[in-house]
């Protein structure tokens, strides 16, 4: 860390690993612009791209090599933009060097390398955050808050809908290579969903789905239906897709005493109805980065030394529930959370490693 900020607060000074498409427009832009934040190095196996990207976006210093960037002084912290099955090795590597670290989702390809990221992490003694950025949008800090004031009274049931069209791209063609990626439509874009599912509404305890690879063509399911029973005994249905041109982002719950609904999510748009009155629409602001409003809790924590506010475990409790998931499409049963022993991808079965 370097000089105080106009605060007081040191500036976090940021390395990045995996300067692509994700770095560079959702959480790059945030590390870049959060108070008490900047990034002054990337990293990418293609030197000239890493190049590309540092001079496009005013970044000093470039690599080619993981051990040279986490070798620069000047680098605090770690953001892990890779491809999902390099995050156990990189955040490993930072954590040994002494590096806080901030990883995209969903954290590896499994349960148990989540699990291995967290243990690393604290074996290193190193903060760990994990980019499940939604849980920031204003849109659902107000949707936890109404949830909290029992505005709706007791959650009964709530639907989720995610609907998106992946466009192939030569790039990222890991993303739907079941090994490089740990899943389709679920563990990549769906992370998010559960991450939020257990953020406003609470632990999940068991779940029954119905995955298919239909539509897309992909070696993972491209669509998926989660139906989950929470400890509170409230019941969620979660539908995923990759084969939609026709963008859908929604969460509608609801309770004894009314409806929250908030779609598209992203908007800012939240209806509220109170019992049989005429519902409420509340305008929440935009985030002005995708990333903006987590990367600032990130940065705050890490500047006064106290705790992640998205730490690796939440990531280890979403693979237990998409392991679960998965392991429901083959076996064509229901799954408690706490049975995440197998994984199921694209029709195929195997031990979770």
């Amino acid at each position: 860390m370097n000089g105080g900020s106009e605060n007081d607060r040191p500036i976090i000074r940021w390395g990045i690993i995996g300067a692509g498409n994700v770095a560079e427009f959702k959480s790059g832009p945030a590390l870049m612009q959060a108070p008490g934040s900047t990034v002054v190095a990337v990293m990418r196996r293609d030197t000239e791209k890493a190049r590309d990207f540092a001079l496009r976006c005013g970044v000093p210093r470039w690599y080619g090599d993981v051990d040279a960037l986490l070798a620069d002084p000047e680098v605090d912290a770690i953001y892990v933009a890779s491809p999902h099955h390099l995050h156990l090795a990189h955040v490993t590597r930072a954590a040994q060097a002494g590096k806080a670290i901030l990883c995209e989702k969903p954290v590896g390809v499994s349960t148990a390398e989540a699990q291995t990221v967290v243990d690393v992490c604290r074996a290193a003694s190193v903060s760990l955050s994990v980019a499940y950025y939604r849980r920031y949008w204003p849109v659902v800090q107000e949707m936890r808050r109404r949830l909290a004031d029992g505005a709706i009274g007791e959650v009964v049931q709530a639907r989720v809908q995610l609907a998106d069209q992946y466009v192939p791209d030569p790039q990222r063609s890991w993303l739907t290579e079941p090994e490089q990626a740990g899943g389709g439509a679920l563990a990549n874009a769906g992370s998010h969903w559960i991450d939020l599912i257990r953020y406003l509404l609470g632990d999940v305890v068991e779940v029954t789905a119905t995955c298919s690879g239909h539509f897309g063509g992909f070696k993972t399911e491209d669509t998926i239906g989660v139906q989950m029973r929470l400890a509170s005994q409230a019941l969620v249905s979660l539908n995923v897709t990759l084969c939609s041109p026709a963008a859908v982002n929604e969460f509608d719950i609801a309770g004894t005493g009314g409806r929250l609904f908030a779609g598209p999510l992203s908007d800012g748009r939240l209806i509220l109805q109170r019992g049989n009155r005429e519902p409420e629409l509340l305008h929440l602001p935009r985030s002005t980065a995708a990333h903006m409003e987590l990367v600032t809790e990130v940065v705050r924590t890490l500047a006064t030394s106290t705790p992640s506010p998205v730490p690796g475990e939440d990531a280890v409790a979403v693979w237990q529930i998409i392991a679960a998931a998965y392991l429901s499409c083959g076996e064509r049963r229901h799954v408690p959370v706490i049975e995440p022993n197998k994984r199921l991808i694209a029709g195929i079965s195997e031990d979770n490693p």
